[in-house]
């Protein structure tokens, strides 16, 4: 007996959740419910719930099903899990865990088998062929729907005969068969609605709908969407409504008819929000940005994509997370961000040629298995006319043998026989034929496809050639611009200097001064650019020598003396050894320690201290530049040593900064094999760490006398 309390507990859950579902079929499944006492009964109704939230709530499914079994095991029922195990089963593909769908239909398969149960033996067989279907199988898919239609004939069930149609339709819409598909969709629909499902009506109805957009006959398509709509609107189901305005939505965007196509693609989103069909769901989002973007709406579109991001990976949906990409890369393209356009770019790049490669094996599977399927067509067709003639052949010996005598009955066995011999060599023989013209038919596809490839491949190279070509024009034209640039300013320059040597009145010394500034700063921006690209061609050989580490820095700060003086900052050094020699490309080491220290100077306030250490230890030789300025933030370190990118610090007395010099020192480092490392939080200053390899050391090295 089911406790009554938790009964209505669990109407109360159903009621909730039920929004997009068969109303009144759920408002009568509660009443039986409610009213049950026997365990069976129970059990199926669980069932019932379950196959009833599949599509919005297939986690709901899962649930009613499992209790379902639950109830079975623990009661001894007199009936078999299959049917529970494949609701599980389709639970799980509608929320793309194709893996855990699989277990549970071939699961569902043999507790059939086992139970003699012919009728779940046949849902289990569809069930496993949608999924091949869907996994590209398509020979697999094809032999699994057969066997299950073949079932389902023989028990007369026309409601799994149609499930049966419905997935055939799918099959040969995939392999561009369209008459065909539309053959089994018309087959699927008369049944259905000789049976009064108007939730199946709804799905194939939108399955004809598609079909004859494919056959570019858009009115016949609208006529089809109406239809399902009004159904899906007469028994509330929310999940068919919105199905059917993402199809009204993209057959308005393929019309280029922006404005109808944001607006059921609104209604489609509004629908499916609190829905956990995640592939439904995705589908809706995608149509809604596009027919957003369509209208120009970029900001709004960006948002919805941008949220796609984080879900679409997770969903495995490769198609709709390669769109997702490729529209945010337009999107920021024409709002200006040509930096994330570029890295989102990147990201549908990878996913397209994971997707080209995966679709080009599919392509040649799917020629194949057209082949095949046609082939195999023909057969069953050959069977059955066979079948029809040999009937007809045998009503008419049979009364043809009620006249004749024994001999002449015997004669006439004898000849049936020595017919029906060669008929099966003549049978044999024509299939030897057409397996050989398949064969040669196939191999000449593969050598198109050989040579297909081939092209691509070259086609490859060049624009590899092409890429590298643009690359060197690229290093020669910045070498030439920036060689030409530091002549003009250079002998702007030498006038300021000699501006500066006459008389001249306050304002004029200022703006002298102020010129002299701007050339020196164009000269660094030169001098940077020349050295971020110089620096970055792996070609260019190390000068490497053993060089004393102590005396570079304590020249360093005697050259940076003066600016740091201008602010007050005090330039301290820490040596754990007196002298510390290195092996390394001293003009390299230089550079950085120039820019390491110039930016702890630049972006230091006044009154405060520059530390430079040397720690020769355990941990490996290591220097350390540290200033006690602003720091940096998380959004700083996530874009440190990014070329141009200008960090939320600023100078603190009006010095420029091109936002090129921790790139410089990032590119030098790595050059040197040496690892550099930032500690620092915001407001509380930073501490750039050098460790040098092993290699870099010089064992000689002095140590400090007591």
């Amino acid at each position: 007996m089911i406790n009554r309390a938790y009964l209505l507990l669990l109407c109360l859950v159903i009621s909730i959740s039920g929004r997009a579902q068969d109303v009144s079929l759920l408002d009568s499944l509660r009443s039986e419910l409610l009213s049950a006492s026997d365990a069976t009964v129970t059990s199926d109704l669980y069932e019932k719930f379950a196959w009833e939230f599949r599509k919005a709530f297939p986690d709901s499914t899962i649930h009613y099903a499992q209790k379902s079994i639950a109830l079975i095991e623990k009661e001894g029922l007199a009936k078999n899990t299959a049917q529970a195990l494949t609701f599980i089963g389709v639970a799980y593909q509608y929320k793309g865990e194709n893996i855990k769908s699989f277990d549970f239909y071939t699961e569902a398969r043999n507790v059939a088998l086992n139970a003699g149960d012919t009728l779940q033996f046949a849902h289990s067989l569809n069930s496993l062929g949608r999924l091949h279907f869907n996994q590209g199988s398509f020979l697999k898919a094809y032999d699994n729907f057969y066997k299950a239609l073949g079932y389902f004939t023989a028990l007369n069930d026309s409601l799994g005969s149609s499930y049966v149609y419905k997935s055939l339709s799918e099959l040969y819409r995939s392999q561009n068969n369209l008459q065909k598909a539309r053959e089994m969709a018309q087959k699927t629909l008369e049944i259905r609605q000789e049976l009064g499902d108007y939730i199946g009506q709804i799905s194939v109805l939108v399955e004809l709908a598609a079909i004859y957009v494919e056959l570019q006959d858009y009115e016949e398509a609208f006529k089809k969407y109406l239809t399902s709509l009004e159904l899906a609107e007469s028994i509330s189901d929310e999940v068919g409504i919105a199905r059917v305005n993402l199809g009204i939505s993209q057959l308005y965007s393929q019309q280029q008819n922006s404005a109808e196509a944001l607006i059921y693609a609104q209604k489609a989103t509004k629908i499916v929000s609190g829905s956990n069909n995640e592939e439904l769901l995705n589908q809706v989002k995608l149509q809604y940005a596009k027919s957003l973007m369509a209208l120009r709406k970029y900001s709004e579109a960006k948002k919805e994509l941008e949220q796609m991001v984080m879900k679409v990976g997770v969903t495995k949906q490769l198609t709709i997370e390669m769109d997702v990409h490729l529209r945010l890369a337009e999107i920021y393209e024409l709002q200006g961000d040509t930096n994330l356009a570029f890295q989102y770019f990147k990201r549908y790049a990878k996913l397209n040629e994971a997707w080209s490669n995966a679709e080009a094996a599919r392509s040649i599977e799917r020629l194949e298995s057209r082949l095949a399927l046609e082939s195999k067509e023909k057969e069953n067709e050959l069977l059955r006319l066979n079948e029809a003639r040999s009937v007809a052949v045998i009503e008419r010996q049979r009364f043809a043998n009620i006249a004749l005598i024994a001999v002449v009955t015997l004669i006439g066995i004898l000849l049936i026989s020595i017919w029906y011999v060669s008929r099966k060599r003549k049978q044999t023989y024509m299939k030897l034929q057409l397996k050989n013209r398949q064969i040669e038919e196939q191999a000449n596809e593969i050598s198109k496809q050989s040579e297909k490839i081939s092209q691509q491949n070259q086609k490859l190279q060049k624009r590899n050639h092409q890429l590298a070509d643009l690359n060197n024009e690229k290093d020669t034209l910045m070498n030439i611009v920036a060689h030409d640039l530091k002549s003009p300013i250079n002998r702007v320059k030498g006038i300021t200097e000699l501006l500066s040597f006459s008389e001249l009145n306050e304002e004029q010394r200022n703006y002298v001064n102020l010129l002299k500034q701007i050339s020196n700063n164009s000269t660094d921006l030169i001098r940077d650019l020349l050295d971020v690209n110089a620096f970055g061609d792996e070609r260019r050989k190390l000068n490497l020598s053993t060089v004393n580490l102590t005396e570079i820095i304590a020249s360093k700060r005697t050259a940076f003396k003066t600016e740091a003086a201008s602010k007050n900052i005090l330039i301290s050094l820490d040596f754990s050894r007196e002298v510390v020699f290195v092996k390394t490309d001293e003009s390299l080491l230089v550079r950085i320690l120039d820019n390491l220290i110039s930016n702890a100077i630049k972006f230091s306030n006044a009154d405060t201290t520059v530390t430079i250490s040397v720690h020769d230890d355990l941990e490996g030789l290591r220097l350390f530049v540290k200033d006690q300025g602003p720091g940096f933030t998380e959004a700083d370190k996530q874009q440190l040593y990014q070329k141009f990118k200008k960090l939320s610090a600023r100078p603190t007395a009006g010095e420029s900064s091109n936002g090129l010099g921790l790139a410089i020192v990032k590119i030098l480092c790595e050059r040197l094999e040496i690892t550099i490392e930032l500690q620092s939080d915001s407001d509380v200053g930073s501490n750039f760490i050098l460790k040098f390899p092993e290699s870099a050391k010089v064992p000689h090295a002095v140590e400090i006398k007591p």
